[in-house]
């Protein structure tokens, strides 16, 4: 969630003007075009251009913007790597690269070029502000909540009346399990008026209590206050399906997708709601493509795998279980499907070892809730 609160605007690079000379009027032209919001034509002029001055590093910075801004993400993420290489401490041109693999849904590279910008931003410039959010939301889209709170705690600090980083900072801290700290996030959101973002902490804040009616109430009323947040229809989607209301959730995720195409959360759990009806054909492409987005993501994966087993093809279902149970060995459900699936192959033995490392894993989780339970009521 916040991702609505950040995208900005590219970093602005100064734009190549060249003077009068043989091929410079086709630069003149490309940069007027592209400063009038041609940007189609633009990027004609700019590669005419660069095939006789192929060193013009921030032409090649200005093609990749225009790029950008027509959605041709691939395209612009090659330009700026090669503006990058001949400018490497340009961080202008990193971070405007960070933001096209944003979009393009490729976050773990978004992360390494805005950390790279952040770490050599000097705290006063006016860029710093835009760097840290979007690192931070970056990072919150990986659940590396603790990291978004060491990044953040600071500046909502020195600014409590930024509500941007007040958002961020509340969703990670109630991620993170803190929930009195993000509660005093979402109540200075409130103070600030009836606002998307605080009905959308507050949603999430009451699904993690168990409690849908309340969430649902506050999930649509952030819809309504903005109704183009593709996270609010995440958000929506996975109320309605614990509320048992299928054809809603699976209505809400769509809208999270046709949205934002690159939201991983919306296709993992929209793949597992069309697995779990028996749609397997669209289930598998929907996880596929949510594994294709997030290379890691674990619950993409689990769910993969059983999309492949109820395909018939156990073979392959065990073989990315047991690479998933390597990766994450704490993994509970992984090891009790991939016992069943080892049994159904024959396995016996490696079935009995993975039953009894998923008991043990249970046995671990009950003996920490009730350790937590007591603590709470002392």
């Amino acid at each position: 969630m916040g991702r609505w609160l950040v995208i900005g605007l590219l970093w602005a690079v100064p734009f190549a003007w060249g003077q009068e000379g043989a091929g410079q009027q086709s630069l003149r032209r490309a940069v007027e075009l592209h400063q009038s919001g041609h940007f189609a034509e633009a990027i004609t002029e700019y590669q005419t251009f660069l095939k006789e001055h192929p060193d013009a590093t921030l032409v090649r910075s200005n093609l990749a913007a225009a790029l950008a801004h027509e959605g041709r993400y691939d395209e612009a993420i090659h330009q700026y790597t090669q503006a990058l290489a001949a400018q490497p401490a340009n961080y202008g041109i990193r971070f405007n690269l960070g933001i096209a693999y944003y979009k393009m849904g490729q976050i773990g590279k978004a992360i390494e070029n805005f950390e790279a910008v952040e770490s050599a931003l000097p705290p006063d410039q006016p860029q710093a502000r835009q760097v840290k959010l979007l690192l931070g939301e970056s990072l919150l889209r990986l659940d590396k909540n603790t990291r978004v709170i060491a990044l953040l705690t600071p500046l909502a600090a020195s600014d409590p009346s930024d509500m941007g980083v007040a958002y961020l900072l509340g969703t990670a801290l109630l991620h993170d399990g803190q929930e009195a700290r993000g509660s005093e996030l979402i109540e200075r959101i409130m103070r600030n008026g009836d606002t998307a973002q605080a009905h959308m902490l507050m949603a999430y804040t009451h699904m993690k209590a168990n409690d849908p009616k309340v969430g649902l109430t506050e999930v649509n009323r952030a819809i309504e206050l903005d109704p183009n947040l593709p996270e609010a229809y995440g958000l929506l989607g996975r109320l309605d399906y614990n509320t048992a209301d299928l054809a809603g959730a699976e209505a809400a995720f769509r809208k999270a997708i046709a949205l934002d195409p690159n939201s991983v959360e919306a296709r993992l759990f929209l793949g597992t709601l069309l697995r779990e009806q028996g749609r397997l054909e669209e289930a598998h492409t929907q996880l596929e493509r949510a594994m294709q987005l997030r290379p890691g993501e674990v619950r993409a994966r689990y769910e993969f795998a059983l999309v492949c087993s109820a395909e018939g093809d156990d073979k392959r279902a065990a073989d990315l279980l047991q690479e998933l149970v390597k990766d994450a060995p704490e993994y509970t459900e992984a090891h009790r499907s991939l016992s069943t699936i080892d049994f159904r192959l024959g396995r016996d033995v490696e079935g009995r070892q993975e039953r009894k490392v998923a008991e043990k894993l249970a046995a671990e989780i009950t003996a920490h809730d009730q350790e937590r339970g007591r603590s709470l009521r002392k």
